[in-house]
């Protein structure tokens, strides 16, 4: 009897304790209530500096497919861009239920933005605590990297959404024994090259960490981690039932992607062919994440003797419109101190960050053993993202742990009895962690407003032009340079893709005598096209034409901005006679 009484306590503890645990897990609500508001500012602030399609990218491409997936025309092809699903589709739901405009444009990349930032807290608070969580959270909020893409059609917003979910439920599953996040592990792991190719860095990014934890039993093969091969194997169904359905093809998101990269790998006239702009320099991505040439020019100040700080700091912070500001020199600094300190925590999001910069920086886009071919992948800043979430997070937990380890020391002096305990033994270590948190906000919004200009004025001529075009009558005919720059390729998306055959291209025509009367011209104001022979100066060439709109928004912006975001200008023409000169 007595056996059976212990036993019922030892069971009342242990549910007790299991209470007690699940009740430390729930936010308490001053926490509840900032991480809504680093979520609200967020997602206020994509929505205030709004763009929509920005004037870099494949921003148009994915509209354009999101629009015909909208309207019932859409069929996978072996067209890289169709196969990219969890880019189109998700676009495509808001363009069904309210329209087309920049709202839903960009309302994807919105959610997924606001999503990654609460996502991060709650990776910081599984590996740390809440103030880790939330101080991830709003350095994400900020980060320029994120913070610049979110409010356009960058299908790297979406790709950092997947894949830090990917790893939180590889974090949850492996932490609570989970089946539910096992399963989720699998499917997030698949969906993120469903957004961009690149997405698919995270696959073997978690299966290394899995072999890992395998090796070190911290993870066992047992029912409940089988879940993660279940969730593959069922978004791997689930998309090959839909590929067949929309194409008739099972495996053509896989084949699209082989031979588009595959035929990335030929080599041609002595030379690899690869994707245009691709940069292949081992240094793109070091000389890019740290852009201020700190050391050099501190260095070259004091041999020239001057030691005036503003002066030094004029020099060393220029926004060259960067997208990474002071954020990873901070990063290394973070993660030195923590490794220094040996903080077990951190080991997680310093694995992931590890991997995903050693994979960008050394990863292959195209790889054959005969003839022995490794063509290193393309670099552009933007893949960064995928790294984003992890970097936040180093950052906020080395501030965090430093703040609290002069807390600390404060306690032990405390204890010992100390009488020199004063305003002078308040922890500077804290204070210096509140200036870093001070100095990266200012230094990223600076960058932020300044990316945010060059993006409005880069649309400015042609968002203007498609709002005047939008009230003429839907028969007017209207000839643009579509081939030429990115500059022209939104204005079918500015026009709600109203009626887009009265778009015509101009690239081939070349006399004005080919153009009917009636019709309306866009051409650029400062560039010639191609062998154009009517550009740059059309109403010499063309006198039956005659300028309807000129945008100019130049004075309104600074000329470093105007230079970088507004090199050619934008005019619409009307055709009054189609007589050449």
């Amino acid at each position: 009897m007595a056996k059976r009484n212990t036993g019922k306590k030892k069971k009342q503890r242990k549910s007790k304790e299991v209470r007690q645990k699940l009740q430390s897990k729930k936010l308490s609500r001053n926490y509840k209530i900032a991480l809504v508001a680093i979520a609200a500012f967020a997602l206020i602030y994509s929505l205030v500096f709004i763009i929509g399609p920005s004037a870099y990218g494949d921003d148009p491409t994915y509209l354009s497919l999101a629009y015909g997936a909208a309207t019932g025309n859409f069929i996978e092809s072996s067209y890289i861009f169709s196969v990219r699903l969890f880019m189109i589709f998700p676009i495509a739901l808001f363009y069904k239920f309210f329209g087309v405009n920049l709202f839903t444009d960009s309302m994807w990349d919105i959610l997924c933005f606001v999503g990654s930032v609460v996502a991060s807290f709650y990776i910081g608070r599984e590996l740390y605590d809440e103030k880790v969580g939330l101080l991830a959270a709003f350095l994400l909020s900020i980060f320029p990297l994120t913070a610049i893409l979110a409010p356009t059609v960058s299908d790297n917003i979406p790709m950092m959404f997947m894949t830090t979910m990917a790893m939180l439920s590889i974090l949850y599953a492996q932490r609570r024994s989970s089946k539910f996040w096992y399963f989720a592990a699998g499917i997030f792991m698949i969906a993120s090259p469903l957004v961009t190719p690149e997405g698919f860095i995270i696959i073997p990014i978690a299966i290394l960490y899995l072999l890992v934890e395998l090796f070190r039993k911290k993870i066992s093969i047992n029912r409940t981690s089988l879940y993660l091969i279940y969730g593959i194997f069922t978004i791997g169904i689930a998309l090959m039932a839909f590929n067949y359905i929309n194409s008739g093809h099972p495996l053509i998101t896989y084949t699209a992607n082989s031979n588009y990269f595959s035929a990335i790998g030929v080599i041609k006239n002595g030379a690899y062919v690869t994707i245009g702009s691709a940069n292949q320099n081992l240094g793109f991505y070091p000389q890019w994440m740290l852009p201020y040439n700190i050391l050099q020019i501190t260095a070259s100040n004091i041999s020239r003797f001057n030691f005036n700080p503003i002066s030094i700091w004029d020099q060393i912070y220029v926004t060259n419109f960067n997208m990474a500001g002071f954020f990873f020199y901070a990063l290394i600094l973070a993660a030195l101190y923590l490794i220094l300190r040996k903080e077990k925590r951190a080991y997680f999001v310093l694995f992931w960050f590890l991997a995903g910069f050693l994979y960008l920086e050394f990863g292959p886009m195209h790889f054959s053993l005969i003839p022995f071919e490794y063509l290193l992948t393309h670099r552009l800043p933007r893949f960064l993202t995928l790294i984003a979430v992890p970097t936040v997070i180093i950052i906020a937990m080395a501030l965090v742990r430093w703040a609290e380890a002069s807390k600390k020391q404060l306690c032990i002096l405390a204890s010992k009895g100390a009488s020199k305990i004063n305003l002078r033994t308040i922890p500077y270590s804290a204070m210096i962690a509140a200036l870093i948190i001070v100095f990266l906000t200012i230094t990223s919004l600076q960058i932020n407003f300044t990316q945010y200009e060059a993006m409005s004025l880069s649309r400015y001529d042609t968002f203007t032009i498609s709002n005047y075009l939008n009230t003429l009558p839907n028969t007017t005919v209207i000839y643009y340079p579509a081939a030429y720059t990115q500059m022209f390729s939104n204005i079918g998306i500015y026009m709600h893709f109203d009626n887009l055959s009265r778009l015509r291209g101009l690239d081939n025509i070349q006399n004005c005598t080919y153009i009917p009367e009636n019709s309306y011209v866009v051409l650029t104001k400062y560039a010639k096209i191609g062998s154009l022979n009517y550009t740059p100066d059309p109403l010499n060439q063309c006198p039956g034409w005659e300028t309807v709109l000129y945008p100019n928004a130049s004075q309104n912006y600074s000329s470093a901005i105007t230079g970088y975001a507004y090199p050619f200008r934008a005019v619409l023409y009307y055709v009054k006679s189609n007589q050449s000169g």
